[in-house]
């Protein structure tokens, strides 16, 4: 309760102070699928529908603009809502988190073009902490905008979605947190999606000047995803000084990161059990891209047939070959799962091992069981959200290093 001092003597004695900035935040984070009651067939095709539309925003973003450097198009659909507050007095409200992008902003009101599913009634004229940023601002410059009195950005998807608004500054709080003053937003009054977008805004994570956390200098931040199976339960962000893994030493791996405008990870190879797979070293030459918001992971289609290959002769059950969502799937007998061996993520420096859960998708209801990877569009890999479930994942922006340990995340 860092601020509570600060403002406390504000508001008894009117004076202007200069609150010291938190120096860590905690918010809960919700599945995007948590609040429909949806099958878990259902939910396996949502998350590929949404996963094959990002990794081709992705994969198109970064052939437009190179993986070291930023895009002036970004990717903008996510699959974890984080909850927080905006204004003062404070609307709670709930936004995508994204790795894959920088600016943080919010539907306000009166939009001319509305998010269909926003709950948030957010009117900046309504609060007694907003500002809209001058031309001299200098994130003004970090984002296509135009300027006479006030800061009008415009921010493009790969699906042609888009945001527009005033870029202003405005207090924001984080769960049970402290209110934090002055944070840099889009106050979104058109905002335009051509895909299902069940938020009020969102919130850039990525290593840009806009992102949330480096406008707060905290340097690094952590996330812990609950499983998609397991929707009832919530994971956790991390930022700041509370983002260090707490797991036991022996359990933590940190592998470099490899690019300075999005996050990319050096991946040398991969083993199913004790068999490493004899992918050729050049496979992964252009890296692989950690992604919050694409569910399952995609592999160049070199490796993945080598996968696919591996678990044909470790699986002893007949392909189900009628899965329209999954490559490679196998027929249940009698509804019994059988074990399979770990996959491992060979990872410069860093081994991360997956169990079972974390790489095949079992649907009882379907009687199968799917690998949970489909191949990637060229020029780039993507390691999703349902690979990193029950890990706590440490990005130090500042250090440039990911670090992740197995973790029980609803008990984070």
């Amino acid at each position: 309760m860092e601020l509570l001092p600060c403002l406390l003597v504000f508001f008894l004695l009117h004076v202007p102070l200069a609150c010291p900035a938190p120096s860590g935040i905690r918010a809960t984070l919700t599945h995007v699928d948590s609040n429909g009651e949806f099958t878990a067939s259902e939910r396996y095709r949502r998350a590929m529908r949404r996963s094959q539309h990002r990794m081709d925003a992705i994969g198109e973003m970064l052939t437009v603009s190179g993986i070291d450097a930023r895009a002036t198009v970004h990717d903008g659909l996510g699959e974890y809502m984080m909850d927080l507050a905006v204004g003062t007095p404070a609307l709670p409200f709930s936004a995508i988190m994204d790795t894959g992008s920088d600016l943080v902003w919010a539907q306000c009101q009166p939009c001319v073009e509305c998010l269909p599913h926003s709950a948030l009634q957010y009117d900046p004229s309504n609060s007694s902490t907003y500002s809209a940023s001058p031309c001299t601002d200098s994130y003004c410059t970090a984002l296509p905008s135009t300027c006479t009195t006030a800061c009008i950005y415009h921010y493009d998807y790969m699906d042609s979605s888009w945001t527009e608004g005033v870029l202003s500054t405005e207090t924001f709080t984080f769960g049970s947190g402290d209110p934090i003053p002055d944070i840099t937003f889009g106050c979104g009054y058109n905002n335009s999606f051509n895909t299902p977008f069940y938020s009020s805004g969102l919130v850039g994570l990525g290593p840009g000047s806009l992102s949330l956390v480096s406008q707060l200098g905290f340097g690094k931040f952590s996330y812990c995803l609950t499983s998609i199976d397991d929707l009832s339960s919530t994971g956790t962000l991390l930022l700041g000084s509370y983002a260090d893994l707490k797991e036991p030493a022996s359990a933590i791996r940190s592998t470099p990161l490899v690019a300075d405008s999005y996050y990319f990870l050096d991946l040398r190879g991969m083993s199913i059990g004790a068999t490493l797979l004899p992918i050729p070293s050049d496979t992964f030459a252009n890296n692989i891209f950690i992604d919050s918001g694409t569910t399952f992971t995609t592999l160049p289609r070199a490796a993945l047939e080598l996968v696919q290959q591996e678990l044909r002769s470790v699986v002893d059950l007949p392909p189900a070959n009628d899965i329209p969502w999954f490559d490679t799937c196998f027929q249940l007998k009698s509804g019994e799962v059988p074990q399979l061996p770990d996959m491992t993520f060979h990872f410069s420096g860093a081994d991360m091992v997956l169990p079972m859960r974390n790489y095949m998708v079992v649907d009882m209801e379907a009687g199968v069981m799917c690998l949970a990877m489909n191949p990637s569009s060229d020029p780039v890999s993507i390691f999703g959200n349902f690979q990193q479930q029950n890990m706590h994942i440490l990005y130090d922006v500042a250090g440039k290093t990911l670090s992740f340990a197995p973790a029980q995340c609803d008990k984070l």
